[in-house]
C-alpha cells in the first residue's frame, strides 16, 4: 500500500467502524440499564406498597390486605408477582396460582435485584429486602415480566443499529470527499511531475499544502540552478569553441607555412604564443565549468581549517615576499556551499592581494543574521576609483607588467552571481590598498 490517499482513508475507515461498533454497543447497553432502572423503581414503589399492607395479628399470624394492592397481582401469571416469607409461612400473590419463586439471598440494609426465571419461562426482574416486622424477620419480593421490554429493546436496537450503519456509510462518504479535496494539491504536484519530465513545464506549481511547499520550492530550486549549469555549460562551450577559431587558424597557418631559416625564431614564437592562447582560454572556461553554486542543500565549508590550508600554500608560492596574513575568522564559521567554489574564490582574491601587497594581507570573515561576508584587504597601491569598473571585466589588466591574464576577479564575480552574492570593489581604510568585499546570502538552515 503506497497510496497516501488509500492509507489515510484505511486508517478513517477503521476508526469509524469503531467508533460506530462502540456507539452501538455503549448505546444499547445504556438503553437497557435505563429500562432495568425504570422497572426497578416501580417494583420498589411495589414493594413498599405490599410492605404496608403487610402486618401481624395479636395471635402472631401473618396477614396481608389483598385490597390495597394493585389489581396485577390479582391476573393469573401476568408477570407481576409478590412472595412474602416468614419464619414458618409463605404467601404468595393470586397470580402466581401454585408456583413458588426461587428466591435469592436477601439483605437487610439494601434493595436486591436480580432476574430470575418465573412460570411459563418468564424473564422475571426481581426486587426484594428483608425486614424486620413485629420483631420478626420477614423478607418480601416483587416482580415483573422483563420480556416485552426486552423485545422492545432489540426492536430499539435494531433500529439503532441501522442508523448507525447508514450514517457509518455517508461519514465514509464525506470522509472520502475530504480525503480528495485535501490531497488535491498533490494529485496536482503528482500530474505536473509527468509534464515536467516531457518538458512541457519548467516548473513545478507552488500552490501546496504547507507541509509539501518546502520540498516544492527545493524542487523548483534544483531545476532552476539545473537550467543555470546547462545555459552556463552551453555558454562555455560556444564562448570557447569562438574564442578557439582566431588562434586554432593562425596555427593551421603556422602548419602551412614552414619557417624559413631567418625567420625561425618569430615562427616559434607565434607558435607557442598560440598554444598559450589556447591553454589560458580552455583553463578559463574550465574554471567557470566547475564553478558548482549551492545547489546540494546541507553543503557547509569550515572556513577556519580550509583558509589555513589556503594560506600556507600561498606563503610558499611567494615566499620571495615575506607577507603577514592576519586571518580574523569568527569560531566556528562556516561557508554554505561547495569546497572547490570556496577554494577558487578565496584563492583568487588572496592570490591577487599577494600579487599588490607590499607586507600585509588580511581576511576578515563576518557572518551575521543572513550575510556572509568575505573582506580581502592589502597594504598595496590600491586602484584609482575611476579604474574599480574595469577590473570587474574578463581579461582586464590595469598593470600589464604584472604577471596574470586578468581573469581572476572575472572568474570571482561568476562565483559570486552563482551564488546570487554581491562584490565590492574599494580602497582599503586600514592598509591603503584594495579592498574586495563578497557577501552571500546564507540559506534558512544555516543562518545563525
Amino acid at each position: 500500500m503506497t497510496s497516501l490517499q488509500t492509507r489515510l482513508s484505511a486508517g478513517l475507515i477503521t476508526v469509524l467502524a469503531v467508533l460506530t461498533t462502540l456507539v452501538v454497543v455503549i448505546g444499547g447497553y445504556s438503553l437497557r440499564q435505563m429500562a432495568e432502572n425504570f422497572v426497578a423503581a416501580r417494583l420498589e414503589h411495589d414493594l413498599e406498597s405490599v410492605l404496608v399492607a403487610f402486618s401481624f395479628d395479636a395471635n402472631g399470624q401473618p396477614r396481608l390486605a389483598t385490597d390495597r394492592l394493585n389489581a396485577t397481582f390479582h391476573q393469573p401469571y401476568s408477570g407481576h408477582y409478590y412472595q412474602i416469607e416468614t419464619a414458618d409461612q409463605e404467601i404468595c400473590s393470586r397470580s402466581l396460582w401454585d408456583v413458588d419463586l426461587a428466591l435469592p439471598p436477601l439483605a437487610a440494609n439494601h434493595t436486591t435485584r436480580a432476574f430470575i426465571t418465573g412460570p411459563q419461562n418468564q424473564h422475571l426482574l426481581l426486587v426484594g429486602r428483608t425486614f424486620r416486622v413485629n420483631n420478626q424477620l420477614v423478607r418480601i419480593v416483587v416482580t415483573e415480566d422483563f420480556t416485552p421490554l426486552a423485545t422492545g429493546l432489540k426492536h430499539l436496537l435494531l433500529e439503532f443499529s441501522l442508523i448507525a450503519v447508514l450514517a457509518f456509510g455517508a461519514l465514509l462518504l464525506l470522509q472520502r470527499l475530504i480525503v480528495r479535496r485535501g490531497l488535491a494539491p498533490l494529485e496536482q504536484v503528482r500530474r505536473e511531475l509527468p509534464r515536467l519530465g516531457c518538458g512541457e513545464i519548467t516548473h513545478l506549481s507552488i500552490h501546496a499544502p504547507d507541509e509539501v511547499r518546502p520540498l516544492v520550492a527545493e524542487l523548483n530550486r534544483l531545476l532552476e540552478l539545473m537550467n543555470q549549469r546547462q545555459r552556463r555549460t552551453r555558454q562555455s562551450l560556444g564562448n570557447l569553441a569562438h574564442a578557439l577559431k582566431t588562434p586554432l587558424t593562425v596555427l593551421s597557418q603556422l602548419a602551412n607555412q614552414p619557417p624559413a631559416a631567418s625567420d625561425g625564431k618569430a615562427w616559434w614564437h607565434d607558435l607557442r604564443t598560440q598554444i598559450e592562447h589556447i591553454r589560458r582560454l580552455t583553463e578559463r572556461e574550465l574554471k567557470r565549468a566547475r564553478i558548482v553554486g549551492g545547489g546540494t542543500p546541507g553543503q557547509r565549508v569550515l572556513l577556519a581549517q580550509e583558509v589555513t590550508d589556503l594560506v600556507e600554500t600561498l606563503r610558499r608560492i611567494h615566499r620571495d615576499c615575506s607577507l603577514c596574513f592576519e586571518l580574523r575568522i569568527a569560531p566556528n564559521s562556516v561557508f554554505p556551499g561547495d569546497r572547490d567554489d570556496l577554494l577558487e574564490l578565496l584563492g583568487n582574491l588572496l592570490d591577487n592581494a599577494c600579487q599588490w601587497a607590499r607586507k600585509a594581507v588580511r581576511l576578515t570573515v563576518g557572518v551575521d543574521a543572513s550575510v556572509i561576508r568575505l573582506q580581502v584587504e592589502d597594504d598595496g597601491p590600491g586602484c584609482p576609483p575611476d579604474q574599480l569598473d574595469l577590473l570587474r571585466q574578463r581579461g582586464a589588466r590595469i598593470d600589464e607588467s604584472r604577471a596574470g591574464h586578468g581573469l581572476g576577479l572575472a572568474i570571482i564575480s561568476d562565483i559570486v552571481a552563482q551564488y546570487k552574492g554581491s562584490l565590492r570593489l574599494d580602497r582599503s581604510e586600514a592598509l591603503g590598498g584594495l579592498l574586495a568585499e563578497v557577501a552571500l546570502p546564507l540559506p534558512a538552515g544555516s543562518r545563525p
